[in-house]
């Protein structure tokens, strides 16, 4: 259970630090005073002890004070449990597929014959053969096992034979729409699957072949989970759910006084268990919930991931001619989810990452109308974004909601499917933001790297594994902070978060660096962190 959010009764004054209300304030103050979870002053000590007379003083020896970070477009449930239970394939590192076959073999000697194996965040570009493990690979771990390794996103799998075998998926397995299995010469599957051709691989899917992780287990992943939140300095999350579990397992801890963030939810409504007419049902529409846990409203995924060549463009990648990558929904279909979401009041969110998808999305849009129910939503818009379609996308009045930490994570996925202009076009912010679209700044973790420091650090530098990409597109610390915080909680529909103004909650982060000060670079983690005027995370010895 988790304290009240008061616990100094007389409140507290943070001081002789440089406290940011709104990120880049020309002058930092040296005090903050807090009381009942909210700022109510902030300026000299002088001021702070005005305010509050009674309140103990906390030495910031020097430390900066910003606001806590936003995180509005996240897998956090899938991403606690991949980091629990499965192979993390991110802090694993494998170099190469023999190494894959490796851990899975280490994996199969603990587990009883039949349990299933899972892993999550591989990539072709990680390893020396530059693609997945192979069925037959896999087979050579194990067949006592079925196999089922995510890359990142979810967006394409590897399995073995056993897994193929309980899906049902053999030679006579026709491509569904939207998906393409992997074949080799003989027309046999290789194990690799694409986008909707997971079929019953999915955990999505209504009859999938894969069990579930037990609620208990969910709920200890969730736990840890927020506590790696508080480490980031992530008071607030956006929650793309894709299964009605996901939601129910955060309400349950929000009853039961453990949800430890705020969370916004954005229910899928395509390729997955959940539909309009259930939420429609209920009676489900954005704003519903608390300052804890909050329903914001529905995500629709048209495209692929372009690291896996499956982003929907009108250029093919590169050395593959007739590789345009996959659409997920027909467009007829987004364009109808589009419409009775937005008459039913709930927010909308679409995953465009290719231009191809983006035109699609920008379509849906237009039909639409005008937004119901808080701004819509554009979600990654990474690949192939021109001067044209940035217009199209500003005078609809979407937000763009970009994940700038990818760029270091996977520039090498990029370089083997896209010629030298086009990696330098990805994710062009500084376009985006001139053309007075609102950017708001997420991990998609899993998918990425979860440290807004990190994803700050990507916007503003561009550098990626040694170079700038697209130097150009780079944009201001300030825009990039405020993209993590104040904007992107104000997209979630959230007043009182995201800055230290006096009336905001006491959402904060102490940084032992001040990275607004003249020369000084962004540092890599949070001291400590914040959450409603009490500590919810403390690095060694920073905090008395």
């Amino acid at each position: 259970m988790l304290p009240p959010a008061d616990d100094a009764p007389h409140g507290r004054i943070l001081a002789n630090g440089r406290v940011h209300p709104v990120p880049g304030t020309p002058e930092p103050a040296p005090a903050i005073a807090i009381h009942r979870g909210r700022v109510v002053a902030t300026g000299s000590l002088d001021d702070a002890r005005a305010a509050l007379p009674d309140a103990p003083v906390t030495d910031l020896r020097g430390a900066a004070v910003l606001p806590a970070f936003v995180d509005p477009h996240t897998h956090f449930h899938r991403a606690a449990i991949l980091r629990h239970s499965f192979l993390d394939f991110e802090t694993l590192q494998p170099g190469g597929v023999d190494e894959v076959v490796a851990l899975v073999r280490e994996r199969a000697a603990q587990l009883p014959r039949g349990a299933w194996i899972q892993g999550d965040s591989i990539t072709a570009a990680s390893l020396a053969e530059r693609r997945l493990p192979t069925r037959h690979e896999l087979d050579a771990a194990t067949r006592d096992h079925p196999v089922l390794l995510r890359g990142i996103g979810k967006h394409v799998i590897a399995a073995n034979s056993a897994a193929l075998a309980a899906a049902g998926i053999g030679r006579e397995t026709p491509d569904p729409p939207g998906g393409r299995i992997e074949r080799d010469a003989a027309g046999e599957p290789t194990g690799i699957l694409h986008e909707r051709a997971k079929l019953r691989l999915d955990t999505s899917a209504a009859d999938t072949v894969v069990p579930p992780v037990p609620r208990e287990i969910r709920l200890a992943a969730l736990r840890a989970g927020i506590a790696e939140l508080h480490r980031l300095g992530i008071s607030t999350i956006g929650e793309m759910v894709r299964l009605t579990e996901e939601a129910d397992d955060l309400a349950a801890l929000h009853a039961a006084g453990e949800l430890g963030v705020r969370v916004g939810i954005h229910y899928r409504v395509h390729e997955g268990e959940i539909r309009l007419g259930w939420l429609r049902g209920l009676g489900i529409r954005r704003g519903l919930g608390d300052d804890r846990f909050r329903i914001l409203g529905v995500k629709v995924s048209i495209d692929g991931w372009c690291i896996f060549r499956n982003a929907a463009v009108h250029r093919p990648y590169r050395g593959e001619p007739e590789n345009r990558g996959i659409l997920r929904i027909e467009p007829d279909e987004l364009t109808r989810i589009v419409a009775d979401a937005n008459a039913q009041g709930l927010g909308i969110a679409v995953h465009a990452v290719g231009a191809r998808a983006v035109d699609v999305a920008l379509d849906a849009f237009a039909a639409a109308g005008a937004p119901t129910a808080g701004p819509w939503r554009l979600e990654h818009a990474h690949l192939d974004l021109d001067a044209p379609r940035i217009a199209r996308i500003a005078a609809l009045g979407l937000v763009l909601s970009a994940q700038p930490a990818f760029l270091p994570a996977y520039r090498a996925d990029w370089e083997i499917g896209l010629e030298p202009e086009r990696v330098e076009a990805i994710m062009p912010l500084a376009s985006v933001r001139a053309a007075g679209i609102p950017v708001i700044i997420g991990s998609d973790q899993p998918s990425g790297p979860a440290g807004p420091l990190r994803a700050i650090a990507a916007a503003v530098t561009r550098e990626a594994g040694g170079r700038t990409i697209g130097a150009g597109e780079a944009i201001g610390l300030a825009e990039a902070w405020e993209a993590h915080a104040a904007l992107a909680a104000a997209v979630m529909g959230d007043t009182a978060g995201g800055s230290l103004v006096p009336g905001r909650r006491a959402d904060l982060v102490v940084l032992d660096e001040d990275p607004f000060r003249a020369g000084a670079r962004i540092p890599e983690a949070v001291a400590a962190t914040m959450l409603d005027g009490r500590w919810v995370w403390q690095g060694e010895g920073r905090i008395g």
